[in-house]
């Protein structure tokens, strides 16, 4: 059975609220009008992949985004976000962000090419309101831009799920097919972005482990795969993978009540203005939106 997210991080944030979490109808899909092997895959990712170069994106609810290039080396790239389940993208970034392994199912024929540049965000972010009407459609016009046919949508940690799945359906409704790769299943089924695959991993994994191209790459040919095969809106298809150590789950549990403070920090700057939490409310205000 998945680990059920909201539970584990309103435990172990247990002098806030429970964790919000929007509750959304169902969304707008946008049938693919072309065979994936002719199409062009841009990644979303909200891990807050970033030009080491650059500066780190700021690590709850910042409103934006940015392009980062196909053509970039690993070693260039690093993801700033805090959480708790940062490591793996740390060491292989692929894992994260799987710009190498779009261009190797590019090469062998199975997706028409890679877009020249791909979309990073930091999705912690509670300001749910502010991101759907003005960062979500500010993404979609970038994406188009790149001439996307399909958005592979990646989130982190558990808010992330919460604002990848809201920006999947702003792309949607702006004309953009996309599929979700998640890994907090509670989470997707209350968010219901437009076409999502579930990987039951240790989150922060979110194309496989580091180091793994040919497991990355089977996971993301199955969750591609939907994009053609998926019709119905708000569709969850469990992925057929099974990580390879039985006790990840216990082990993932334990990670989030050992970094507690972490996740409580978090929650702490990212929901509150003063003493009131602001995200209780906007879970509820952005339903008539998204």
């Amino acid at each position: 059975m998945a680990i059920r997210y909201i539970e584990l991080a309103s435990e172990v944030t247990a002098t806030l609220p429970p964790l919000p979490i929007a509750e959304l109808g169902p969304p707008v899909i946008t049938p693919l009008t072309k065979p994936l092997t002719e199409c062009k895959v841009m990644i979303v990712s909200t891990a807050g992949v970033h030009q080491k170069v650059d500066p780190p994106f700021q690590p709850t609810n910042d409103m934006t985004f940015r392009r980062i290039s196909q053509f970039a080396e690993p070693g260039q790239l690093k993801p700033s976000h805090p959480a708790p389940v940062r490591r793996p993208g740390e060491a292989d970034i692929n894992v994260v962000h799987p710009y190498q392994r779009l261009a190797e199912l590019a090469a062998e024929g199975f997706i028409g090419g890679v877009t020249e540049y791909h979309l990073s965000c930091l999705g912690a972010i509670k300001k749910l309101k502010e991101l759907v009407t003005e960062l979500a459609p500010q993404m979609a016009q970038a994406a188009k831009a790149g001439g996307a046919d399909v958005v592979l949508v990646v989130p982190l940690c558990p808010a992330c799920h919460q604002a990848a799945g809201l920006v999947a359906r702003v792309l949607e409704r702006e004309g953009l097919p996309t599929v979700s790769l998640t890994g907090a299943r509670d989470i997707t089924e209350r968010i219901r972005p437009p076409r999502a695959a579930f990987l039951n991993y240790p989150l922060g994994n979110s194309t496989g482990a580091p180091g793994d191209p040919q497991g990355q790459r089977a996971v993301l040919r199955a969750a591609l795969q939907l994009a053609e095969s998926v019709s119905e809106p708000g569709t969850i298809v469990d992925l057929d993978f099974v990580w390879p150590d039985v006790n990840w789950e216990a082990e993932c549990i334990d990670l989030y009540r050992r970094e507690a403070s972490t996740v409580l920090d978090q929650r702490t700057k990212g929901e509150y203005e003063g003493d009131v939490n602001f995200a209780i409310q906007e879970c509820t205000d952005v339903c008539s939106l998204a």
